[in-house]
């Protein structure tokens, strides 16, 4: 039987929020473990190396973790190729226990703090369609690309869904394949990446500012460097709101969407607007009128910016080849695979590859994969099998000592994933060490604060038209999973305002009065330092 190692935390996850968050816990002198199921450092970038993956790009990502890596001496407190199998709270010495699987066996581990650093969109999803395993070819959902490649040059690819990753990859092996058929449920109302490369001499010249900048990014909605227009559409001319367009449109990025006007995801009129000027600008690329229809149809599927606009370069110039060809399974539904190709409702498709861009089970599906056990032995799928309920999108009623971060109740959606990281990395550390320096061993949020977050999580995304539409920002894309919301759509100045204001009112901990702590957070909001 494998001995369990002793430590001060453990932390699940080798990605932005794993390494920020061993970092900080390093640095008050903790004794702290990664678990990470990948073979290196990175996260869902470790997993995420499928054609045409860029933010900047799957490769530069994967440098830039090393680099980090190296530098900060990051390794040797992780464990790869593990995957956390259970993790059990005891209360009667006021620890978790964790068990692992791994390249070596089994192994085990106990801490007083336990962060779960798994990401939101760690549990890829495939929809349960008839013969799906027997298909004979290459196959795999984007986010489990094989590291030796899926040779797709010449040959017949079929691709199911068009999301983020479905976008990507559909511009880049596009101009090569020899057949390509893109199965569509919902248009992606994708945005311009406008991504260019950095001269040294660019670099040079803002690293003066640099700090300057980082600050700001924990000061806005989203952690981008701008922020929405401080006025509703209907404040501006027709020619005006046109040039702000024009303007935020050749920004690109998430800019039109989360740059725009203040109200364009609050009304529907203001939002319509901004759906009319998006498909004006992608109708201009589409050649085919029946192909033009369903990737940008007069009238909009959905309000705009409700669902996940993708970024793309050539995405819709692809459409204009002729070996291209895009099926409505809305209209025409997938019936089953089979091991040459797969039918839909009005025709068979004879292909060589079927990749899966069908998204994730987000925000929740990294914690439902692992035996999660509370007080009393409760596990994370009985307690939330009414609705998610956490405090602050950072701790979970009836699960002392469980910390997380870029999760179900954060801004995590609508926020840059290191941003998020840091700052909840920062507030989860700070808290750690009240903890500690009070000799406080046992730190549980009430459920009557957890259930008043949720209540105000709701208010929040009803007063948007997130709530009105089945997005995977409300659980939809998953069959029994709550419709629910799981963000927190306030942005990411104002929860971290709300941070420190629920806690001042609630006192929400079970064992100790936090408000100290919180007015010291509130007065320092922004994110520690990291490597760059």
């Amino acid at each position: 039987m494998a001995e369990e190692e002793q430590y001060d935390a453990i932390i699940v996850g080798a990605g932005f929020s794993g390494i920020q968050q061993l970092l900080n816990l390093r640095q008050l002198g903790l004794r702290c473990t990664v678990i990470e199921a990948g073979s290196d450092l990175g996260g869902t970038w470790y997993w995420n190396r499928y054609p045409g993956a860029r933010f900047p790009g799957w490769q530069e990502l994967q440098a830039y973790f090393a680099y980090v890596g190296d530098k900060l001496d990051v390794r040797p407190h992780c464990r790869f190729d593990t995957v956390v199998k259970q993790a059990h709270w005891d209360d009667q010495l006021h620890l978790w226990h964790v068990t692992a699987e791994g390249k070596e066996g089994i192994y085990k581990a106990a801490a007083r703090y336990l962060t779960l650093c798994t990401g939101f969109a760690s549990k890829p999803y495939i929809p349960d369609i008839k013969g799906r395993d027997t298909f004979k070819g290459p196959s795999c959902h984007t986010s489990r690309w094989p590291k030796e490649g899926i040779e797709t040059t010449g040959k017949r690819v079929g691709i199911i869904g068009t999301g983020a990753s479905g976008v990507q990859v559909i511009q880049e092996i596009g101009p090569q394949v020899g057949h390509l058929t893109v199965f569509q449920r919902t248009p992606n109302m994708a945005l311009p990446m406008g991504q260019y490369s950095v001269s040294r001499r660019v670099q040079d010249h803002f690293k003066p500012v640099y700090e300057e900048l980082f600050k700001k990014l924990s000061t806005t909605f989203s952690g981008l460097l701008d922020e929405f227009i401080p006025r509703p559409l209907s404040g501006d001319s027709e020619e005006q709101r046109e040039a702000n367009f024009e303007r935020l449109w050749n920004l690109g990025g998430f800019h039109f969407w989360l740059c725009n006007y203040q109200d364009i995801l609050f009304d529907r009129a203001s939002n319509e607007v901004a759906y009319a000027f998006w498909r004006k600008k992608v109708s201009e690329r589409i050649k085919d009128p029946e192909k033009r229809d369903l990737l940008a149809p007069a009238l909009a599927p959905h309000p705009f910016g409700t669902k996940r606009p993708s970024l793309e370069q050539r995405f819709y110039e692809v459409f204009n080849q002729e070996n291209v060809d895009l099926v409505d399974i809305k209209a025409t539904p997938i019936l089953e695979i089979h091991e040459n190709g797969l039918k839909t409702a009005d025709k068979e498709y004879e292909l060589d590859v079927l990749i899966f861009a069908t998204g994730f089970d987000s925000y929740v599906g990294g914690f439902n994969d692992i035996d999660l056990r509370g007080l009393n032995g409760e596990t994370i799928q009985d307690h939330w099998k009414d609705g998610v309920t956490t405090y602050l999108g950072l701790t979970i009623d009836n699960f002392p000592n469980l910390f997380f971060t870029f999760g179900p109740h954060g801004p995590t959606a609508f926020c840059t994933g290191p941003i998020c990281a840091q700052i909840q990395g920062a507030w989860i550390a700070e808290t750690i060490v009240y903890l500690r320096e009070h000799h406080i061993t046992k730190f549980t949020p009430t459920t009557h604060a957890a259930l008043r977050f949720k209540k105000h999580i709701n208010e929040l995304c009803n007063a948007t038209l997130l709530s009105q539409v089945d997005s995977w920002y409300m659980g939809a894309n998953i069959p029994g999973k709550k419709r629910e919301a799981y963000n927190y759509t306030g942005g990411v100045v104002a929860s971290t305002f709300v941070f420190a204001q629920s806690f001042v009112n609630d006192h929400a901990t079970s064992q100790a009065n936090l408000v100290p702590l919180l007015r010291a957070l509130w007065r320092r909001s922004s994110p520690r330092e990291t490597p760059g």
